[in-house]
């Protein structure tokens, strides 16, 4: 690589590391760059370029003219159930390896002879040596596979020392088997399961002969048809159970399987067969009409698409398979490029923060991996049904607002669209579920409540699978299917959503209005912690958050986040509640012999201090910055002047930092409405006899000074965001202290 190459990645990466991460822009190129590569390699490829056609829909674009003769080819699936049929037909072939003959009774008869020879030799020898020297010299040329029990208890029958209760002899019992021999023979045995020859006809070739013959498979047996024919026939003679087991052992020296299966010449006339299959139905010839505009798509109409589409396919080049591939690019870049714009000019306060880019852009790509598995699975439904859109748009809307999942779910629509080959039908219909999954989540208030999203995605699905139907005139099964996978996706969509927000939010240390709405619980360790050791301060709390909600709510802000900063942003006074004016019961002010400076940083810790409290119980960032930011830089002003009485002459000497507040100051409009709640709310107690007027004007006195004092050059706050937050705050001062509030009696009109 160049050095100049070299070093400008180093310092691309450098640039990343000791950055910034949640604002670096390298890592948004990278996010960027990163996304935009994995759903590309989702599109589809080239061969499933264009979009799937239907039968029963309109073709909307101008005529299409052939521009070169090609061959109308058959449907894939009754092709497929060609050939199966021809498969199912097929007569199997069956190689003849010998046949019985008229020798074959020649042959039985003298292998009995030799059986009753070595027998009369066995019955004249008395001791067993020589019985078994007889046995050993014959027993191989008779192949008989018999114990030496079975032996010595034929031997026996043959003597005559053993009767069987038919009354039969050895000559009747070898004669009996003989005759069954001889019956078996009669019929050949094949090596195969004869239920599974569907077409109930075998082809039998002898290994010397070019010829088949086609035979009915009835005429024929297997092994154990023949063994049982034949231990049916003696059993009718022979009572006796060793002997009729002895004649079936016997029996397997003739009784073979004489036809035995061919795979490889049935598979070559299957294949044979299958070829013969013609593979179209006609011809376009070049210049012909396949299709004019609006009109509509039959099933003749559709195989004639289908197999332009597919020889096209098949005369694409090098060239036209790049030209693709950076059509399929393009169209993600421009989707992504689209959505840049709307995070960067209308949601700058998300774009900035590289860990909410990651969290979007791993929802569209599993939502697109779920399009792409839908496009690849070979299953014969309606899965496309499956591609769980309605999880984005929950997520989108708990995790940040329905604005921002309605923008999110039109450009995952255009995606899965892109994805399964410009399917723009599958894509109305999950913007339909998706959208009104948005409003079922809206106002959220627990977990819980996810799963009456139900409700709305099966709504919107079951309105859109209606509206495609009846305009396609689809069967009513095929829409009452379609609408059955969509309740699927209406039931397992609210579950994934439940569980993947308790990955994100531990993944991407998120604070979701429902973990807002847990902490706003007076209940919650912390608080009850306050409300026991500072109960001025808890009680203060609680009227700000009002005051905060009310606030944010007339501005647009997270009215939910503003409440639950309130609530926490004073939990380090817990520490040392009595060293707060608010907590102190007895009027027992501890700072009055204390030394000023002293006294001021005993006040200034409770910021620390809140801090180190929100990190133990693992209260998330949003909420521990409203510790410091609601101060912010502010002066402690009481201890500040009191030091420079105190100092009197020397008044230079007192150092205004020492009685500052560490900041910083509020970024946000939720931390600058708390910052300017908890003095409002602190001042107006000062007030004695309060009216509206006073009310109005100690607001508008400090809503200036922390004005005037720089204090909210950080947030983004306008000046018509503090008109409505001093008209917010009058209005629940006014409540509140109604009944101490004297009005000027009117005066009569005479005077």
């Amino acid at each position: 690589m160049p050095k100049t190459k070299q070093n400008s990645f180093s310092a691309f990466f450098e640039n990343i590391r000791v950055s910034q991460p949640e604002k670096n822009i390298n890592i948004k190129i990278l996010i960027a760059v990163a996304t935009i590569v994995i759903l590309s390699l989702l599109l589809p490829s080239y061969k499933n370029i264009d979009t799937n056609i239907e039968v029963g829909t309109i073709w909307s674009s101008e005529d299409l003219i052939a521009p070169f003769t090609f061959p109308i080819y058959k449907d894939e699936a009754d092709l497929e159930t060609e050939i199966k049929e021809v498969q199912n037909n097929i007569v199997p072939v069956f190689l003849e390896v010998f046949s019985y003959n008229g020798r074959q009774k020649d042959t039985i008869d003298t292998y009995f002879k030799k059986l009753e020879n070595l027998l009369s030799q066995l019955a004249k020898q008395d001791k067993s040596a020589k019985k078994l020297e007889v046995y050993r010299n014959l027993k191989d040329e008779l192949k008989i596979g018999l114990t030496e029990e079975q032996w010595s208890y034929l031997t026996k029958f043959y003597k005559g020392e053993i009767k069987d209760e038919s009354g039969y002899k050895y000559g009747d019992y070898s004669r009996l088997i003989i005759k069954e021999l001889n019956e078996a023979g009669k019929i050949p045995i094949i090596n195969y399961d004869k239920s599974k020859i569907i077409s109930k006809k075998i082809a039998i070739k002898k290994a010397d002969d070019k010829m088949q013959r086609i035979e009915n498979v009835d005429r024929y047996n297997t092994l154990d048809e023949s063994k049982a024919k034949f231990n049916a026939g003696i059993s009718q003679g022979i009572k006796d159970n060793n002997l009729i087991i002895i004649a079936g052992i016997i029996s397997n020296v003739f009784i073979k399987e004489t036809l035995f299966y061919d795979k490889e010449l049935t598979d070559l006339e299957i294949q044979n067969r299958v070829d013969q299959i013609p593979k179209s139905i006609g011809i376009v010839k070049e210049n012909e009409r396949i299709i004019s505009k609006h009109d509509p798509i039959t099933k003749l109409t559709k195989l004639k698409l289908d197999s332009f589409k597919k020889i096209r396919l098949e005369r694409l080049g090098v060239q036209d398979y790049f030209a693709q591939a950076l059509g399929k690019i393009l169209t993600v870049i421009i989707l992504m490029v689209v959505f840049g714009f709307y995070m960067f000019y209308l949601r700058r306060d998300i774009f900035e923060r590289n860990s909410r880019l990651v969290l979007i852009s791993s929802l569209m790509i599993l939502v697109s991996f779920f399009a792409f598995m839908s496009l690849n699975l070979k299953v014969n439904a309606p899965i496309e049904l499956l591609i769980f859109i309605p999880v984005a748009s929950i997520l989108m809307t708990i995790i940040f607002d329905s604005r921002l999942s309605f923008f999110v779910v039109v450009i995952i629509s255009f995606l899965i669209a892109a994805i399964r080959g410009g399917d723009y039908t599958i894509a109305f219909i999950s913007f339909c579920g998706s959208v009104l999954a948005i409003f079922s989540v809206r106002d959220i208030k627990n977990r819980s409540q996810i799963f009456r999203s139900f409700f709305f995605i099966i709504a919107g699905y079951a309105i859109a699978i209606l509206a495609i139907g009846l305009d396609r005139s689809e069967s009513l099964s095929k829409i009452a299917v379609n609408l059955s996978y969509a309740a699927v996706n209406s039931i397992m969509s609210p579950v994934i959503a439940y569980g993947l927000l308790i990955f994100y939010e531990k993944a991407f240390k998120i604070t979701t209005d429902l973990t807002l709405v847990e902490l706003a619980d007076f209940n919650q360790p912390l608080l009850r912690e306050l409300s026991a050791k500072a109960p001025g301060t808890f009680h203060h709390s609680v009227v700000m958050g009002n005051l905060a909600e009310e606030a944010a709510a007339s501005i647009g802000a997270n009215r939910v986040l503003a409440r639950v900063g309130s609530y926490y942003h004073d939990i380090g006074k817990s520490v040392k509640p009595d060293f707060f004016v608010e907590n102190q019961m007895e009027k027992i002010n501890k700072h009055e012999n204390l030394n000023p400076t002293l006294s001021a940083k005993i006040i200034i810790a409770h910021v620390k201090e809140g801090i180190e409290l929100a990190k133990r119980y693992k209260l998330p960032q949003e909420i521990i910055d409203f510790i410091p930011m609601h101060h912010g830089s502010t002066l402690v002003s009481f201890f500040y002047n009191k030091a420079k009485n105190i100092a009197d002459e020397n008044k230079e000497d007192v150092l205004d930092y020492i009685y500052r507040y560490p900041g910083p100051k509020p970024q946000n409009r939720e931390t600058a409405i708390v910052m300017l709640a908890d003095t409002v709310e602190a001042s107006t107690k000062a007030i004695e006899d309060p009216t509206p007027k006073k009310l109005e004007d100690k607001i508008d006195e400090i809503i200036k000074k922390r004005f005037i004092e720089g204090e909210l050059d950080d947030c983004d706050l306008t000046l018509k965001d503090l008109t409505q937050i001093k008209k917010s705050f009058l209005k629940i001062l006014i409540g509140i202290y109604h009944q101490r509030i004297k009005y000027p009696e009117e005066k009569p009109e005479d005077e």
